[in-house]
């Protein structure tokens, strides 16, 4: 393996190490909405096929919030970040994290007439489904909130804030770096 090769090849690795937990969150983020079929029908994009849900990153499916301001045809987003601002005063081995969702629907198809229900909405759910609760990335993450917004004439939707306590990059190459002890 060449020298550049072996570089690109330690980028790639980031996705699955959990040194960058932006970086690492993500990722599981990407999967878990890829791999949902049911999240994959509820976007109702006829130009990509659902059974290469892969194809939906970067059209449909967003690890960032930006859609571009105008559209010729009826697309529905679900974009994503991540967040970690905040560090216990009293612990600094662990830190808040929240992973922020916001589902935009374009207004031409916001209702989902096979399910009767608001496609905004319907997405929503599906993502407090397969997230609310879990430990996906460590420790469990809870929905904190919930509501709805409306982004201009053509877009509306939800944005969805989860949020966990989680250690504060106490890992190095896979290695334990912090040990400083718990302040009581």
């Amino acid at each position: 393996m060449s020298g550049i090769e072996k570089e690109i090849q330690e980028i790639i690795e980031y996705k699955k190490r959990h040194e960058n937990d932006d970086i690492y969150y993500k990722e599981i983020i990407k999967n878990k909405l890829i791999n949902n079929k049911k999240i994959i029908y509820s976007l109702n994009n006829s130009d990509l096929d659902p059974d290469c849900p892969a194809d939906y990153v970067g059209e449909n499916i967003l690890p960032y919030y930006l859609i571009v301001d105008a559209q010729s045809k009826t697309q529905n987003y679900i974009c994503f970040e991540t967040s970690f601002n905040e560090i216990s005063r009293h612990n600094d081995i662990m830190k808040i994290g929240q992973i922020i969702f916001y589902v935009i629907c374009d207004n031409r198809n916001i209702y989902d007439k096979t399910f009767g229900i608001a496609r905004h909405d319907l997405l929503s759910a599906l993502i407090i489904d397969e997230f609310n609760w879990t430990n996906m990335f460590g420790t469990q993450i809870k929905l904190i909130s919930d509501r709805p917004m409306a982004l201009d004439y053509y877009y509306v939707g939800r944005t969805l804030i989860f949020e966990q306590t989680t250690t504060n990059s106490i890992v190095k190459n896979n290695k334990v770096i912090n040990s400083t002890p718990v302040r009581k």
